[in-house]
């Protein structure tokens, strides 16, 4: 292991790597979730490691636990955190490891202001939340790390802890497997989709479609981290759904046709600015 790289990994996000896998989770926590894990509770006035490991993960394949920042812009942070070591001159230096943040705008649910991973901040340091960026101590950081390893929050913004996840977990009767039936019915098209439009923008669908054909959801974008609502019909041919994705600035117009076989992907065309694209989006099954 070269020198200038972390010597000393303390469990908490650092021992063992989050499962990529487990950051859908990650991503469904909105503003409107991060909002009602701070309702009714006091700010938290420092974390250390030790505080830190007893938070309950978002998930089972998830090791680093997950933070609420209220920033100084009024402004809501998602964040997952790890604690570790660097080599130093005479001694190891503490440092956290910012795993993953999300931004959201306070004055436009879901737009995310602002995003990274894996960013290290050294004790004495700041972190920005609203503009993504260690800052000095003092100098517009959200949170501050200190040399005994303890997270703070810089006034007036606030700290709090994100303890297990806020989503309700699915009931057994919410349970549905469209391939227990022969033919496409509208509730088939319900679920989360990974999409990926003509290689440039990829994302998730959460589709929910009702029995009169209705549909409604959302799109989380995987470059902005935003989240956009979808809503749309299915058409007369059973196994088409035309949606409406609106977009900060513009609007997604989406004609898809979902495979009659096992029903795990859908394909077809995205309209924006009067420019069709193909897309393909799969079936998420976790």
């Amino acid at each position: 292991m070269k020198t200038n790289t972390l010597i000393s990994l303390l469990i908490i996000g650092f021992g063992l790597p989050t499962d990529i896998s487990a950051a859908d989770v990650f991503d469904r926590h909105s503003m409107y979730w991060l909002k009602q894990a701070a309702k009714g509770k006091q700010p938290t006035v420092e974390l250390s490691l030790e505080q830190a490991a007893k938070l309950k993960p978002l998930a089972k394949n998830i090791t680093s636990p997950c933070v609420v920042i209220k920033t100084d812009e009024d402004n809501w942070t998602k964040a997952m955190l790890g604690w570790g070591f660097r080599k130093g001159k005479d001694k190891p230096i503490p440092v956290l490891l910012i795993e993953r943040f999300v931004t959201y705008r306070g004055d436009r649910p879901n737009i995310a202001a602002a995003s990274g991973k894996d960013i290290m901040l050294f004790a004495g340091f700041s972190f920005n939340f609203d503009i993504g960026q260690v800052v000095p101590a003092g100098q517009g950081g959200d949170i501050e790390f200190t040399d005994k390893s303890v997270v703070k929050p810089s006034k007036p913004a606030e700290l709090y802890l994100l303890d297990e996840s806020q989503i309700p977990a699915p009931r057994a009767t919410d349970k549905y497997d469209p391939n227990d039936h022969e033919g496409v019915r509208p509730r088939d098209f319900s679920g989360t989709w990974d999409v990926n439009v003509d290689g440039r923008w990829k994302g998730q669908w959460e589709i929910t479609v009702e029995e009169n054909r209705q549909a409604y959801g959302k799109y989380t974008s995987d470059e902005s981290k935003s989240t956009y609502e979808i809503s749309g019909r299915v058409a007369t041919t059973p196994h088409q759904i035309k949606l409406t994705v609106e977009l900060a600035n513009s609007r997604q117009s989406v004609d898809a046709f979902l495979w009659t076989t096992d029903k795990s992907k859908m394909a077809g065309t995205v309209t924006i600015a009067g420019r069709k694209f193909g897309f393909l989006a799969t079936r998420n099954k976790k």
